[in-house]
């Protein structure tokens, strides 16, 4: 696990594209980093992300404030995309049952 705070530039504005932050970080892939950065996300470090793939550190609370709000709205399509997968695995499973007893 990296140290970003070290690594990263502070400013939405000044964020470091993925690719470029996966190559200078040494990994080989996009998606090594990200697992990466989610570790220390998880770990405490505040690591912000832009829209277009840069990672940053926050220069204020606006920055903050904005990444939380990107975030919970990308968590909540999430959640909406687990909903209705749940609900037709209920149904299907449902089915199936009534399948077996006939």
């Amino acid at each position: 696990m990296n140290d970003y705070t070290k690594i990263l530039p502070t400013g939405k504005n000044n964020a470091i594209p993925s690719k470029r932050l996966a190559y200078m970080m040494g990994f080989r892939t996009v998606r090594q980093l990200q697992e990466d950065i989610a570790r220390c996300r998880a770990d405490g470090q505040v690591i912000c992300s832009s829209a277009q793939g840069g990672y940053y550190l926050p220069k204020n609370k606006d920055e903050i404030r904005e990444f939380i709000a990107v975030t919970e709205a990308r968590a909540a399509n999430t959640f909406a995309a687990l909903k209705s997968a749940r609900r037709a695995l209920q149904e299907y499973d449902g089915q199936g049952r009534l399948d077996d007893l006939m």
